[in-house]
Parts: C-alpha cells; structure tokens; sequence
C-alpha cells in the first residue's frame, strides 16, 4: 500500500521541491533536458517554455568566464566517479545575473548516449552575502590599518567595546568595556552630547551605514575634548548588524577654532541662525572633511510672495514669518545639520552624511509642507510658500560654491515650475534618483545604465507620491528629459481633480509668464486643438492651417509639440502637451511612439481614475503583469461600466478605445448594457467569485473567451478584472 502510494505521488513529490531536479541527456557534446520538475521553473522565474528554452541553450546564457567549469563539471560526471558539484553564472531573460550550484550524477550509459542527473539550487543570495563580507572585511582592514586617532570595534551580538589607541597618543594598548550599551556610562560624555551619541549607535545597529559625529569627553584627557567619530555599522551573514566600527580623532584645536568664530557675531540677529560667513565657512569645514564616500546636500530655501508680506502688511509682520520659518526649519533638521539665513529672505540647509538621496527629498518635501503660511488683507488672501532647490555633494559638485550655484539654480526651476515647490538638481539626477528611490543607495556609476524602462520610472513615481501634482509634475519631468522636450503641461477642465495647470520648464526654457492668464490659455489652445487632432498626434508649425494656432506657436518659440487630449466617456477633459523648441524636424521611431502613446495613457489613467492607484497595494506590478500578458485585459468598474484599464494588447488592436470609455458602447457598440453582461454573473457579496463567458468582441471583431474576476470588491468600489482570450478558429470550427 506505501509503496503504491509513493509511486502514485513520486512526480507531485519531485514537482513540489524547491530545488531544481533535472534529467538531461548528453550525446556527441550535446545536453539535452527530457524532464524538468516544476520546482526548477519556479526558482528560475520562468514559464516552463521560457525554462525548457533556456536549458536547451544553457551553455549561451553561461558567463564566459564560467563556461571552463561548466564544461569541466560535464567531463567529471561523464567519468562516473560520483557526484559532482559545480557553481557557475548565468544571465536571466532579463539581462539579470543569477548563481547556481549544481550536483550532478550520471544516472546511465548507453552506448554514446548518457543519462545525468542534476539537483540545481539557486545561491545567489548567499554569494552576494559573501561578497559584502569581503567587502566589509576590506573596509574593516583599511580601517584598522589607519595611524593616528583610536580605532573602536563594538560587537553588536555581544555588547562588547574595544578601543585601540595608536602611538600618537600617551594611552596605547586596548581598551576593553563589557556590556557597553547595556549599562552605558555617560558620565565621561559632555551632558549636552549623550543624547545624541547614544541615538546615533543605536541607529548604526539597525542598518548598515555611516555616520560621522563629533562630541565632547574627558575619557582620554584631563578635560572634555573634542573628538570627531566615523563610524561604519557591518551587516553579518545573518543578514543585520552584528559590528560598529569607527575611527575616533582629536578635533579639539579646529573645533575651539569654530566656536570662537561663532562667538563672533556668526548669529543672525533676528532667527537665531548662522549668518551667510558663518554658514559658507561652516559649510566648507565640513566638506573638506568629508570622507570619500559621504553624501551631503545642500538646500536653498526661497519665500515666495514674501516682500507682498512685507510691503503690504508691514516689516513686523514680515520679520514674524522669516522667525517662525528659521523655527520650522530648526525642528525639521538635526543637531549635527547647518542652517542658516543667508538674505532677506533665503536660507541654507546644510545636511550631513546622508544614507541615500531620499532622505533629502523627504526633508525637502517637508520644508515645502511646514513652510507655508496664509494672511487676510484687505480683502484678499496672501500666501507665503517656499521653492526649495537641492545640490548634492559630491554629484553636483564638491566645493560650497558650486553646490551653491547648482541648488540656486534648482530653486529657480521650482520657482519657473509654479512656486510652493522643490527640486533636485538637473532632470536626469532626478530620473536616476526616481529609478532607485526607496530601494538602495544613490549609485551614479550604475545611474542611467539601470535597465529599466521609462515606464516604469513613471508608474513608480506615480505611485508611490500620493500629492497628485506633485506626482505628476515628476512623471512629465521624466518624459521630457527622456524624449528631448523643453516643456511639459498637463491642462485640465474643471471636473477635473488636478487644481492647476501641472507642468515643467527645462532649464533656459523658462516664459515667464506663469501666471493664472497663461494657464488659461494652454487651456483653450488645448480645446482648439482637440476639435482638428481629436487623438495624439505630433504637431509642427508648418502644418498649422489655423491662424491663431500659428500665431500661438510663433509667440511661444514653439516649433512642435506632442499633444494628447484626455478624454471620459468621449468627452473632452484637458490635454497634455509636450513642446519643443529648437528649429529640428521632431521624428520619433514607431517603438517610441508606441512608448509615448502608452505614458500618456498611464498619465491620464492616473488623472481620472486616481483612485484606483490608491487602492492597489502593489499597482506598479500588477500593471505591469497585466500589460504584458499575451490576452486583451480590461479593468472595468462594475458599478458605472467605465473602463478603468486596457493593456497594451488591447491598445494596439483598438486605439479608439480608451480609458473612460463605458464598456458596452466602446466594446459591444451598444447603447446599454448586453443581457448577457458577464459583470452581471459576479457575485457581489463574493470577492473570490470567478466568471467565465464565450462571446464576440465587436471593436476586436473575434470570439474571446473572457473570464472575469473581481480586482477590488467593495461596496464603494467594485473593480472587476476581465482577461479575454481569442478562440475564433476553434469557434467558427
């Protein structure tokens, strides 16, 4: 009875591992797979066609490098004597590389022809593993290598300090202190310095980083001394922090230095803050000590509408707004930052030591938020924002006055881009800054070189900013920069939910004329422009034949543009337009075009269904799945019939129809919903309900086999995902 069992079940078995199992056969140099378990396709990530594909051509898709082990690997089984285990490298269908370990055995002979058996285990997380402790023990080699200063080694698992003093200093040797954290002396920390030390080494025990600090204790002196501390927190092969190490170094004399220039007159007298010599010369302390691989940033603050505070409501009232800004700004940055008030009405923010760009964008994006203010007068609302400009060290320079003046000039760009805003310097930091946010560290070596596509850049953008304009003001900053426009605008109607006109000016392309009028007017060129276009199309100035539209473009230095009109339930609802400036004829590939077509679908996707990318936990990949199917997808809402998505397939074979549309009028070209509505069959109280209906496609013209499924099933929002298959040969057949 077991035995039977176990044969009945032995496939299922070997299908359900998580290692790759595979029977291969090898004749004349060829190998061959004849059986391949479902475990193998999974931990590859390929369909088992994709999968069989690439085994028949495994020995192409081998690092070169590699290819010798592999092929030795093959003559040591042919040998039979016994397993044999190999690691090598292969390239992804992606582009990606994946290690592999593999222990073969030979199964049978006969004749020229053998029969190998092969286990395969994917091990690439434990070779990146490896290489990060190489890493780290180069790093800590390095560091311990290092004369002067002390060198400290704290055990995280073990809460054991050891402080290695070099011969520079009267106190060699080590010093060892157990339970270090645990029960943490402070007594030898200058009081207003514990907070702050402690909150960094427990920082540094969470995730692998840097961080530089300076304080003050008498451990190793007489007096307190000022000491600077660079520290580097390990991760272990158990993947989190298991050492802290550091160099600590004497910076009393260069610190006395700082305070006495401090004591001079360095305060602005009215915020409190650095004043513009104290802040450079600060600044620039801190960059020429900045270790290689820091990442700083610099930050320019600029009011917005502040002198109409001023002017109109008195020097009192202005001197309160530039206080409460150095207040927000003081509780917004840490001890260890720089700020300062450099003008009348401009500040300086100096970061530190930054993990990642990211923390500068959030910080940036909090200034915008926090340093807003509205008045009443006379009347009539004034508002005082700010425009925020970001310069990074060492990307965008490595000297205070270069940051200086690319961070100013990133301000001017928010301030050309509708104020009450912030930018990182130059449109492609920002891209490969989107490309990596939120993921890993800012590598500007791998920067553009990322293989991903500019869809996906903009999807993600899209969801993970939830200030819509803001979103969206980054995705047309995306596509502009990828495609060569000057200019961006995104012009909606009242209905709307987009507030103003969104756009974005590359540098040296500003109008000057952002004003409430000029919106208006991208407006109603986008209407006129809607009634002769009515899809997207590429628009040049000689192919004009309306005269108020050539005279527009000639006022604007326009010499053609990409225009899009975003449509719901056939009617017109705004535009976007991409302009472009120079006297060069604009030519776009067919796959560009395509590309573009598809952006400004997904834009306008997330203008008029918003709340759809909210709603998804995942949108960015569930879309992207959906896009690529080989099936017409559609995502329609049960309630009102709109169609809420279409994929790409759907895209190329319809182009008609869009999002908005009612579903049974662009679909089935009908008035009202069919009788046989397979929304209809879906069970409401249900979110697991599946429904599954043949039926013909009148805007596909074939028979599709459409199986429906809820995406979202609630009762103020019911999603329903219908995937259509076409089967009009086997039908008619």
């Amino acid at each position: 009875m077991a035995r039977s069992f176990f044969q009945d079940n032995f496939e299922s078995m070997i299908d359900n591992m998580i290692v790759g199992i595979c029977f291969m056969e090898y004749k004349k140099g060829v190998m061959a797979p004849f059986y391949v378990n479902e475990g193998m396709f999974r931990m590859l990530g390929y369909s088992k066609a994709q999968g069989m594909k690439f085994l028949n051509k495994i020995e192409m898709n081998i690092i070169p490098e590699d290819l010798p082990i592999y092929q030795q690997g093959i003559e040591d089984v042919l040998k039979d004597d016994g397993a044999v285990e190999i690691e090598f490298r292969t390239v992804t269908g992606s582009g990606g590389l994946r290690w592999l370990h593999v222990r073969g055995n030979l199964y049978s002979r006969e004749d020229d022809k053998y029969v190998i058996v092969a286990v395969v285990e994917d091990i690439s997380e434990r070779k990146s593993v490896e290489e990060e402790l190489r890493q780290q023990a180069e790093r800590l080699n390095i560091l311990s290598e290092a004369e002067g200063g002390k060198i400290l080694d704290y055990n995280v698992k073990t809460d054991v300090m050891i402080i290695k003093s070099s011969k520079d200093y009267d106190l060699s040797g080590e010093m060892i202190r157990q339970k270090y954290m645990e029960e943490f002396d402070g007594s030898l920390i200058y009081e207003d310095d514990i907070a702050y030390y402690k909150s960094i080494f427990r920082g540094l025990m969470t995730s692998p980083k840097h961080e530089t600090i300076e304080f003050r204790t008498r451990r190793f002196d007489p007096d307190y001394t000022w000491y600077q501390l660079n520290l580097t927190s390990l991760l272990g092969p158990e993947g989190y922090v298991t050492r802290i190490v550091g160099r600590m170094i004497n910076i009393h004399e260069r610190k006395l230095k700082e305070l006495d220039l401090l004591l001079r007159a360095e305060k602005d007298a009215l915020t409190g803050l650095y004043n513009k010599g104290a802040t450079q010369q600060l600044i620039e302390n801190v960059i020429r000590e900045s270790p290689k691989d820091a990442i700083n940033a610099l930050i320019i603050i600029d009011l917005d509408n502040f002198k109409e505070v001023n002017d109109l409501m008195g020097h009192a009232q202005g001197d309160q707004v530039l206080m409460d800004t150095a207040a927000a700004l003081n509780e917004i940055f840490k001890g260890g930052d720089i700020v300062g008030r450099i003008g009348g009405d401009e500040f300086v923010v100096f970061m530190k030591n930054l993990n990642a760009i990211s923390n500068a964008d959030i910080l940036a994006n909090k200034i915008v938020r926090n340093v807003n203010y509205s008045f009443d007068y006379a009347d009539r609302k004034i508002q005082v924002t700010c425009s925020v400009g970001v310069a990074i060290y060492p990307y965008h320079g490595t000297e205070y006055a270069e940051l200086f003046k690319k961070a100013d000039k990133a301000v001017y760009t928010a301030k050309a881009n509708g104020k009450c805003g912030y930018r990182i310097y130059d449109a492609a930091t920002t891209m490969v800054y989107h490309a990596t946010r939120k993921k890993e560290e800012y590598n500007p070596q791998q920067g553009m070189a990322m293989n991903r596509s500019i869809e996906d850049l903009v999807m993600q953008v899209l969801f993970e900013d939830k200030v819509m304009e803001s979103a969206l003001k980054s995705a047309i900053e995306l596509i502009t920069g990828k495609f060569g426009f000057h200019r961006g605008y995104i012009c909606g109607n009242d209905s709307l939910p987009v507030s103003q006109t969104v756009q974005f000016t590359a540098a040296g392309y500003e109008t000057g004329k952002e004003t409430k009028e000029h919106y208006e007017l991208k407006k109603v060129v986008g209407e006129i422009l809607y009634e002769t276009y009515k899809g997207m199309s590429i628009i040049h100035d000689y192919d004009l034949s309306v005269s108020e539209m050539r005279d527009y473009f000639r006022s604007e230095g326009i010499k053609s543009m990409l225009y899009y009109p975003i449509t719901s339930q056939g009617r017109f609802q705004g535009t976007i337009i991409l302009e472009h400036h120079e006297d060069v004829q604009l030519e776009f590939k067919d796959t560009e075009m395509e590309e573009l077509r598809s952006l400004m679908r997904v834009l306008e996707a997330h203008i008029l269904q918003i709340g759809l990318m909210d709603r998804l936990q995942d949108f960015v990949t569930q879309i992207a799945l959906f896009d690529n199917l080989d099936s017409y997808v559609y995502i329609v809402n049960a309630d009102t019939y709109e169609l809420s998505f279409i994929n790409k397939k759907v895209l190329a074979a319809t182009p008609e129809v869009k999002i908005g549309n009612i579903c049974y009028k662009a679909l089935q070209n009908r008035d009202k919903p069919c009788e046989k509505c397979i929304l209809k069959s879906l069970k409401k109280d249900d979110p697991h309900c599946r429904c599954t209906e043949e039926m013909f496609n009148y805007s596909l013209r074939s028979w599709n086999r459409c199986s429906a499924s809820w995406l979202e099933c609630k009762e103020e929002n019911r999603l329903a995902l219908i995937n259509c298959i076409d089967i009009s040969e086997y039908f008619i057949g």
